[in-house]
Formats: C-alpha cells, sequence, structure tokens
C-alpha cells in the first residue's frame, strides 16, 4: 500500500446517503449518490455532489459506484452526473464514468421501475447482459437466475463471475477488503420492503497487515434485516464481520433500525440481536455516524420522521457507553453555502473525526478527534 492516507467522507445530503472511500492507492469507493436539483441551489445547506466530486476526482473516473438499493434518496440525480453506457444521450463529455457499478440483484429484475430509477436498472443490465463486465452484483436469488437466462442475451454461467454473495470477500481496493452481509437471497424474494434489499458490508481497513479500522456501511437495513445478519453471520462463526469502530446508522437515525414497531418514549429499546450488534460488537471509541436531517428536540419527539429523536438517544447512549462519538451529517458546521462532510481519516490507531475549525473555516483549519484504539 502507498503511503496516501485513507478517508471515509459522509456528506451531508438531508435524508439520504452519500460516502466516498479514499483507498491507499487513491482509487475511490463512492457508495450511494444523493444529488436532487435542489441542492445545487445556493440557499439549500446540503453539499452539491457534483461540485464536490469534482473537486475530489479531478479528471479521474470513479472507479466503482455502489448504490445500496431503489429508494431515490440513495441515487437521486444519478443520470445527471454519470456517463452511462446503455444511451447515448448520456454520453457527452461533462459527465463522469464510473469504472464499476455494483448493485444489489433485486435492481435487476423488478419491475414498476419508473424515473431516475430506470435509468439506473437500464445501466446495470446492459453492463450485466450486454457488456458482460463493468458491474458487480450482490445477492444471488432465483429471481435473479431466472431473469438473466430468459433474457436472451446471456447465460447464467456467463455471467455468475459478476455475481456475489453474503459471506464473500471483495478485495478490490488497496488498504481494505469488504465482506458483503446482505442481501440474503431468501429474504429478498419474500420481502417486499426495499431497505431490506439492500446492500450491506463491513470495510476492514488494513495498514502494515493489521486492522484499524471496522466500518459497516448499513444503507436502510431495518430491524428484521440485522436479526437476519446477526443470525447469518454468527451461525458461521463470523462475528468479527460485524464488529465495528465505524459504523453509518442504518435508514437516517429512524426506529425501524433498531426495532421496526416500536419508537419508544424517549429512547428506542433494539429487539436482542440489533442490541448484540452495537453493545457487543461496537468497539471502544466508536464513530456512529447518521445521514440525516438534524436530530428533533425532546419536545418534537413524536413528530413523524426519520431521523428519530428516540433512536438517537439509543446511538447517544452506546456512543458515550463506549467512549466514542455520535455525529449527524446535517448537524455539521456549514462552509460558504452548505454543511461540511463528516470525515473520518484511518490512522494507525484507528478511526478520528476531521473536523472544520469553527474559528479558522475562511482558513480552512482542520482539526481532529483522535481515536487511540491501540495503546
Amino acid at each position: 500500500m502507498s503511503g496516501k492516507k485513507m478517508k471515509i467522507r459522509f456528506y451531508p445530503v438531508g435524508n439520504g446517503d452519500t460516502a466516498l472511500i479514499e483507498g491507499g492507492d487513491g482509487s475511490h469507493l463512492l457508495i450511494d449518490y444523493n444529488c436532487p436539483d435542489e441542492a445545487e441551489n445556493d440557499d439549500d445547506e446540503r453539499i452539491n455532489l457534483k461540485e464536490e466530486l469534482d473537486e475530489r476526482l479531478k479528471d479521474k473516473d470513479l472507479d466503482v459506484l455502489m448504490i445500496t438499493h431503489m429508494h431515490d434518496d440513495h441515487y437521486n440525480g444519478f443520470s445527471d452526473y454519470f456517463w452511462l453506457n446503455f444511451a447515448e444521450k448520456y454520453q457527452d463529455d461533462d459527465r463522469r464514468k464510473a469504472t464499476e457499478l455494483w448493485v444489489p440483484d433485486a435492481l435487476i429484475w423488478e419491475t414498476g421501475v419508473t424515473g431516475e430509477g430506470r435509468n439506473l436498472r437500464s445501466e446495470a443490465r446492459y453492463r450485466l447482459l450486454d457488456e458482460k463486465k463493468g458491474i458487480k452484483i450482490f445477492g444471488e436469488s432465483d429471481a435473479l437466475i431466472d431473469y438473466i437466462e430468459a433474457s436472451g442475451k446471456a447465460t447464467y454461467d456467463e455471467v455468475k463471475h459478476l455475481i456475489y454473495k453474503p459471506g464473500d470477500v471483495i478485495n478490490h481496493f488497496s488498504g481494505f477488503d469488504i465482506f458483503i452481509h446482505s442481501p440474503h437471497s431468501w429474504k429478498t424474494e419474500g420481502d417486499e420492503n426495499k431497505n431490506n434489499k439492500c446492500i450491506v458490508i463491513q470495510a476492514d481497513f488494513r495498514i502494515d497487515s493489521r486492522s484499524v479500522a471496522k466500518t459497516i456501511f448499513s444503507s436502510d437495513a431495518e430491524s428484521d434485516a440485522w436479526e437476519s445478519i446477526y443470525s447469518a453471520t454468527e451461525n458461521n462463526n463470523n462475528l468479527e464481520r460485524l464488529e465495528f469502530d465505524v459504523f453509518k446508522i442504518a435508514h437516517h437515525c429512524s426506529h425501524t433500525a433498531l426495532d421496526k414497531d416500536e419508537k419508544g418514549n424517549l429512547i428506542t429499546e433494539p429487539v436482542e440481536k440489533v442490541k448484540k450488534l452495537f453493545e457487543e460488537l461496537g468497539q471502544d471509541k466508536c464513530k456512529l455516524i447518521a445521514s440525516c436531517e438534524k436530530i428533533p428536540s425532546k419536545s418534537q419527539r413524536n413528530k413523524s420522521g426519520p431521523p428519530h429523536y428516540q433512536a438517537a438517544e439509543y446511538y447517544r447512549k452506546v456512543a458515550s457507553d463506549k467512549d466514542g462519538e455520535f455525529e449527524v451529517t446535517m448537524e455539521q458546521a456549514m462552509e460558504s453555502e452548505n454543511r461540511k462532510p463528516i470525515i473520518v481519516e484511518i490512522t494507525k490507531h484507528g478511526p478520528r473525526i476531521m473536523f472544520m475549525s469553527t474559528m479558522a473555516i475562511g482558513a480552512g483549519k482542520v482539526t481532529s478527534k483522535r481515536s487511540e484504539r491501540f495503546g
């Protein structure tokens, strides 16, 4: 691995997800893309992702774009920014190319998709069935296999090298590997909730061959999906793959990621296996990151969400008990018109959150909170 520092940027995109990982060789993995037209306005506090990614990537192609599931707050503006192989109308010189597209298997075979989702599905199908490259599919349901075989463009055997299942490990980047937790194929076909068909991964960052920052990217998985993930991981004697130093909180700090049925009055009490996930597998000084709007006040706790005050109270308790940190993307400091991203730097001592100093924003001064995980 080169000497380049690895970073994760969690972007303030409202109630939506976008995170950018920079690997040890300068490669980039973008997890979801939420840039509706309104985010480009000067009076919108959400970050303008087009400008931000252009600044980060310069004239490089994006190495990987992962879209975790089929809700538009995870792919808003996708076809306005990216070069799409399936149609010439999306191939002008101002567009950003993504070398690989990673998607859940349900995106390929689900019907009734409209608007931007249709463009995303068309691009994924074209890469899988026509080009047979430039894509990874997460999940291997019977519905996916049936769709491929019925397409008339490819057989399952021709494209099975592009399909990955829970339990598989992807070594695509310098400095970290990716363990796939979901989607589980049996749940994908029997669950109408798109949040439970999402991609959930653990990225294990390593420096000098030592794990220094295990990070869970949870998309919008709800509590019943987490119970399935926990059970499957435990049954395969793999619980270390659910340990975390950084956790991207699921579903924009909704109570449904802790207990889909009960929000609670002052705090959400998670179902048993979700409780074990956070309280037993969360590491000391862990960082919990909520990609969402500002947390409502106690007096506003019964307003519709997400985010939910009660869920935030549970995450705050976990962070406090573990001497960690709980941060919300849309509660970060402002610079110019937009809120700044939460930047997690990966160091040999573990992850540390870097903040723009509120006293020196104009000078671009950066401060940090260190996590001395080792020693």
